[in-house]
């Protein structure tokens, strides 16, 4: 509750607690203090009382803070200096009126444990002194004082006096007959917020209003709380952050941790959700995306406490789509009861999976660790076929292991449609969150290195036996490090219905290659500096690049570095014949 003057403000806490307690006393505080006097105070502390203490001073000499354990505070009496550095001895702090040294903090008058300490060494923008609240006497140590190491700061005393008037009605609101003028205006604002919220009007307006209710104890603007800032945080969501809004779509919090659940909500969003979650598990979050987009104002809250799909957070494979720019955009979309009073203002946001074609280059330049990755690409053959194509245990169903983002695949293989019309499916192995080495590189438990065997051996590699009646393309790198002399690779191989056509490997500043290569595709201009130990990191995007383009090929960056993909084990993807 924002506050103009002080006299409104502390009337209403009067009444408040008078409506509560019954006690017939309309007004907690004092009579005021004189011009005269405050300004002899001041004189005698050597400094301008803060503006918000003063203008207090200037309506109640104190304040009897009811409904709280703080008791009467702020009173001219017993206004003190505390201490100065070094100056504390057996917990107890030098006090006085006297002008003070740099370091010292003002200590207003407590009828309590408790102690309020103002400090003109932090001084806001407003030239108001910060208010520290220390729950035990600063400087003691046991029981009820062992709070008094992490004082509540605020940036002023006014702010600090808004704060216990708030923790009092956070005290009582489950009290047995606690009404009165704040409460019903409270709830009111809740109100307004939540249809506003359905309107899709004024987001961050209705989201103030119910955190100032949740703040002062208001039950209902908790949940319809939490669940604006969960779709404004975007997803996934995680078991720790459902409790609040489990009920909501009957989510099973074992279900959620196990990345099992799925959100299934009724009507015309619930056949998107179900067609966008296909989508999803196959890389192609843009499509899930739209998918979504182009029916939320169809959703369907379960009550009058739901005012979001925040069921689609917690789903492992819708969770990673739902961007805090997406999850805005579904909350400023008109729906429920409100679906016909709004007005749809903002544009659906494209988010991290635009444009559709990601190219392969990304993988050179995306800001990531990787220290290697491998991907296999398919033409003209599902996801749930090559990976029975690749697969280490023939007949096991892709389908029965649980998605996995980039650190939970480990060593198997994440598999999925590369986008667009390109009828490529793809299988992405990357170490980018392995275990850190000893000497500082990323390694993934159980990643094996690139081989010795080479393709100029006998070796039988995982694109042949993927490509049968079809083409695939192969590509495995390491960048190695120039400093601990650990050679990099680039391996790139075409085959063609199950034979290895062409392709090249740069390894430790060799270059191998074999067949005849498309001339985009040659490796002494791809890689001139191929004479170093590691790979660089031009060179390597340069190459990824000339791939994507020869074949038409892409990788969905934002299904890679941040969805959830199902998974397979792999055959090695280079082995010995």
């Amino acid at each position: 509750m924002k506050i103009y003057n002080w006299r409104p403000f502390l009337e209403r806490w009067s009444a408040d607690w008078e409506d509560s307690a019954g006690t017939g006393e309309r007004w907690l505080g004092s009579t005021a203090v004189e011009e005269e006097r405050i300004e002899e105070l001041e004189e005698r502390l050597g400094v301008a009382l803060p503006l918000t203490y003063r203008s207090f001073l200037a309506v109640t000499d104190g304040w009897r803070a009811a409904g709280t354990d703080i008791g009467v505070l702020g009173t001219v009496e017993g206004l003190r200096w505390y201490g100065t550095p070094g100056t504390e001895s057996d917990g107890q702090a030098e006090t006085r009126l006297e002008p003070a040294a740099p370091g010292a903090r003002l200590e207003l008058a407590v009828a309590s444990d408790a102690a309020i300490l103002l400090d003109p060494g932090e001084v806001n923008a407003d030239e108001e002194w910060a208010a520290y609240l220390y729950r035990g006497r600063p400087g003691e140590s046991g029981g009820a004082s062992e709070a008094s190491e992490e004082p509540e700061r605020y940036e002023s005393f006014l702010e600090l006096m808004q704060a216990l008037f708030r923790e009092f009605h956070r005290n009582h609101a489950k009290s047995p007959g606690f009404e009165n003028a704040t409460t019903r205006e409270l709830d009111a604002d809740v109100e307004e917020a939540r249809t506003g919220c359905l309107r899709g009007d004024d987001i961050e307006g209705r989201l103030e209003r119910l955190v100032e209710a949740d703040r002062c104890g208001r039950s209902r603007a908790r949940g319809l709380r939490v669940q604006v800032e969960a779709m404004l945080g975007g997803g996934p969501l995680y078991v720790r952050e459902l409790a609040p809004l489990a009920g909501l779509e009957e989510m099973d919090p074992e279900e959620v941790a196990e990345r099992t659940f799925r959100y299934e909500p009724s009507g015309a969003f619930g056949k998107a959700v179900a067609t966008a979650r296909e989508h999803a598990r196959w890389g192609d979050t843009d499509a899930a995306w739209e998918t979504i987009a182009d029916a939320v104002a169809e959703w369907e809250p379960r009550g009058s406490e739901h005012i979001a799909p925040v069921g689609l957070l917690a789903d492992p494979l819708l969770g990673p789509v739902i961007t805090p720019e997406r999850g805005r955009y579904i909350l400023e979309t008109p729906r429920g009861e409100e679906r016909e009073e709004g007005v749809m203002e903002s544009e659906e946001p494209g988010g991290p999976g635009e444009p559709a074609f990601d190219g392969l280059a990304w993988l050179a330049d995306d800001g990531q660790e990787r220290g290697s990755y491998r991907f296999l690409l398919v033409e003209d053959i599902s996801p749930e076929d090559l990976a029975v194509r690749i697969a280490r245990e023939p007949g096991r169903p892709v389908t029965s292991s649980a998605p996995a983002d980039e650190r939970e695949a480990g060593q198997a293989a994440r598999i999925g449609w590369c986008g667009g019309d390109s009828g490529w499916s793809f299988a992405f192995v990357s170490d980018d969150m392995g275990q850190v080495g000893p000497e500082g590189q990323r390694r993934s438990e159980g990643l094996e290195p690139f081989p010795a065997v080479g393709p100029s051996d006998t070796a039988r590699e995982l694109g042949e036996i993927a490509s049968l009646g079809t083409a695939s393309v192969m590509v495995w790198v390491e960048r190695g490090s120039e400093s601990q002399e650990i050679p990099g690779t680039f391996h790139f191989s075409y085959a063609e219905d199950g034979e290895r056509r062409y392709g090249f490997t740069v390894h430790g500043g060799d270059i191998d290659e074999w067949g005849t290569l498309p001339e985009i595709l040659d490796p002494e201009d791809l890689f001139p500096g191929s004479e170093d130990v590691a790979l660089d990191p031009d060179d390597e995007y340069e190459a990824l690049d000339a791939i994507a383009e020869e074949y038409e090929v892409s990788l969905p960056q934002f299904a890679l570095t941040q969805g959830r993909l199902h998974t397979v084990e792999t055959r090695p993807w280079i082995a010995a014949s």
